[in-house]
C-alpha cells in the first residue's frame, strides 16, 4: 500500500516538472477570406499536436455572428479512439455540411460547407480539450465573410426607366433611373454608358453625370441594392441613342458584372439645311443641277421656289438651256412635322446668267457642302458683282483672239515671201530697137545694119575666112561696100517671139549665137 502511494506521488512530481515543457497546441485554417454565397464549397480545419504525457479528449467548433452576444457550439469532434464521429449541436447544418473527426495519423478535424448561406458569415472558434493531470483546453478563432455576387443579371433584380419616355425632341431634358442588386463584399456601384448610331463598341461613359443613393441591405439575398439617376439633354446627335446601366462590383467597364439598357430612343429635331452656293454660268448652258440637303428627324420634305414663281418638289433642281431670263434667286424650302408642329427652314442660291464669246459648258453641278443654313424666312441674296474674275476672263479672251490673228497674218506673209524667193527669174528681154543703128534724120532711109536682105556668102565672097572675126573695119577690096563705105553682113535672128538676137552663120553648118560688136567708125 505504501509502495503504491509512493508510485503515484512520483508520477505527480514528474507531471508537475514537465507540464510546462510540452503541451497540446492547435492550428486553424480556412479556404479563403471570403466564402461565396451559394453552392460554393468552403472548408474550416483544425490540427492539434499532443505533448508526450497528454491525453486528447475532443474539439468543439463554435460560432458567433454579428448579432450574437457570445459563441455557440455548433459541432463536436470526438477523439480518434471514440467509436462516435461527430455530434451536431445545430441540426440545420447537417444537410449542407460535412464534419470529419481527427485520426491518429492526421490529428485534423474538418468542417466543409457544401452550400454557403448568408448567415454563415461569422467568427468561428476551435476549442480543443485534453488532460495533462488536470482537464485543460486551448482555443483559436478564424473569421470569414460571405461574398454575395450581384443578381443584377436577373430581370427581377433590376429596373431601368426614363421620363419623358415618348415624343422626345431636341432640347428635352430626360431623366434616366436605374435600380438593382449590387451584391455584397464588396457592395457594387451603378455605372452609366450610352451609344450613338447603334455602335455598342464605342461606349461613352456618363457615370460622372449620375447621382446614386446609399446602398440598402436586403436580408433575403444577403446583398445590397442601389438607385442611380442620369439626366441628359437631348440633341440631334442623340437620335437613336441607346443608354446602358451597369453594376460594377468586380468589373469596372461598359459591361460590368451585369447591365440593362434601353431600346434605341428616337429624338425629333427640325431640319438642319446645308448651304447652297451661288452660281455664275454662261448663257446657253445646257444643264445646271442644284442639290439641297438637310439633316432632320423625321425625314424632311423638299421643294424649290423659282424666280418666276414656279414651285417644284424634290431635293434636286435641274435647269436646262439657261437663258438671260433665268437669272434670279432660287429658294430650297425644307420642312418636317412632329408633335403636331411644322418645322420649316430654307436656303437660297442666286444664279447669274452672263453672255460669253466662248462656247458654254455642257454640264455644271452645284457642290452640296457648306455651312449650316436655317431660319423660317427667306432672305434674298444680292446678285454677284459684274467685275472681278468675269472681266478678267473677257480680257483674256480678247487678247487671245488678237494674238491668234497676228500669228495667222505672220504665217501668210512668210509663205508669200518664200514663194516669191523660190519663183524662177524671167529672162529680161531688151527693148525693141529701131530698125537702123543710126539716126534716120541724118542718113535718110538706109538699110538696117543687121538686115537679112542679102546672103552672107554673096556679100563676103570667098575672100572671107570661114571663121568670121566679127570685124567691120576691113580694107579688103574684095569685100563689097555700100555707098557709106561700110561693110554689111546678113544675119539670121532667133525665131523666139520678140527676140532680136542674131545667129551667126558658119560654113560648117553649126549656128551658135553670134557675139555682135558695134563697128568702129
Amino acid at each position: 500500500m505504501d509502495s503504491l502511494h509512493l508510485m503515484y506521488s512520483f508520477l505527480f512530481v514528474i507531471l508537475i516538472l514537465f507540464k510546462d515543457v510540452s503541451s497540446l497546441t492547435i492550428s486553424v485554417s480556412q479556404t479563403m477570406d471570403k466564402a461565396i454565397l451559394g453552392d460554393n464549397p468552403f472548408t474550416l480545419s483544425c490540427t492539434y499536436t499532443l505533448g508526450s504525457l497528454e491525453q486528447f479528449f475532443s474539439i468543439e467548433l463554435q460560432r458567433k455572428r454579428e448579432s450574437d452576444t457570445d459563441f455557440t457550439t455548433i459541432v463536436t469532434f470526438l477523439n480518434p479512439s471514440s467509436p462516435l464521429n461527430v455530434t451536431y449541436a445545430e441540426s440545420s447544418l447537417e444537410s449542407r455540411t460535412v464534419a470529419t473527426k481527427p485520426t491518429e495519423e492526421s490529428k485534423t478535424a474538418t468542417f466543409v460547407f457544401n452550400t454557403i448561406e448568408c448567415d454563415d458569415k461569422a467568427t468561428y472558434k476551435w476549442k480543443a480539450f485534453y488532460f495533462d493531470g488536470t482537464n485543460k483546453n486551448v482555443e483559436k478563432t478564424s473569421t470569414f465573410t460571405v461574398k454575395v455576387n450581384t443578381l443584377f443579371g436577373q430581370e427581377e433584380h433590376r429596373s431601368l426607366s426614363y421620363v419623358p419616355s415618348t415624343n422626345l425632341e431636341e432640347g428635352d431634358d430626360v431623366v434616366f433611373t436605374c435600380s438593382g442588386d449590387v451584391g455584397n463584399e464588396p457592395v457594387g456601384h451603378l455605372g452609366w454608358f450610352y451609344y450613338l448610331g447603334n455602335d455598342t463598341s464605342n461606349a461613352i461613359n456618363a457615370s460622372s453625370k449620375a447621382t446614386s443613393t446609399a446602398p440598402v441591405y436586403v436580408s433575403s439575398t444577403c446583398s445590397y441594392t442601389r438607385t442611380s439617376t442620369l439626366q441628359l439633354k437631348m440633341v440631334k446627335e442623340f437620335n437613336d441613342i441607346l443608354v446602358r446601366c451597369t453594376v460594377q462590383q468586380d468589373k469596372y467597364d461598359q459591361h460590368g458584372d451585369g447591365h440593362v439598357q434601353t431600346e434605341n430612343i428616337p429624338v425629333y429635331y427640325s431640319p438642319k439645311i446645308t448651304a447652297i452656293e451661288d452660281r455664275t454660268v454662261a448663257e446657253g448652258t445646257e444643264l445646271l443641277t442644284l442639290t439641297c440637303k438637310a439633316d432632320a428627324y423625321p425625314a424632311p420634305f423638299y421643294s424649290w421656289l423659282l424666280p418666276n414663281g414656279t414651285v417644284t418638289d424634290g431635293p434636286g433642281l435641274t435647269l436646262t438651256s439657261l437663258q438671260m431670263g433665268d437669272n434670279g434667286t432660287y429658294t430650297c424650302v425644307v420642312y418636317n412635322t412632329f408633335k403636331s408642329n411644322n418645322h420649316t427652314v430654307n436656303e437660297t442660291a442666286y444664279i447669274d446668267i452672263r453672255k460669253t464669246t466662248t462656247p458654254p459648258p455642257t454640264t455644271t453641278t452645284t457642290p452640296s457642302t457648306g455651312s449650316t443654313g436655317g431660319g423660317a424666312e427667306t432672305t434674298k441674296k444680292p446678285a454677284p458683282a459684274t467685275g472681278g474674275d468675269d472681266n478678267k476672263s473677257t480680257i483674256y479672251i480678247v487678247v487671245g483672239v488678237v494674238l491668234g490673228l497676228l500669228v495667222i497674218i505672220g504665217v501668210v506673209v512668210i509663205i508669200l515671201c518664200v514663194k516669191k524667193r523660190n519663183k524662177p527669174k524671167e529672162i529680161e528681154e531688151p527693148p525693141e530697137k529701131p530698125r537702123n543703128n543710126q539716126d534716120l534724120s541724118f542718113y535718110g532711109n538706109r538699110p538696117d545694119l543687121v538686115s537679112a536682105d542679102h546672103g552672107m556668102k554673096n556679100n563676103m565672097g570667098s575672100a572671107l575666112n570661114s571663121s568670121f572675126n566679127n570685124s567691120f573695119d576691113s580694107s579688103s577690096d574684095v569685100k563689097p561696100r555700100n555707098e557709106d563705105g561700110l561693110l554689111y553682113i546678113d544675119l539670121q535672128f532667133d525665131d523666139k517671139p520678140r527676140s532680136r538676137r542674131p545667129i551667126q552663120i558658119l560654113d560648117n553648118g553649126s549656128t551658135p549665137y553670134a557675139d555682135i560688136v558695134n563697128p568702129r567708125v
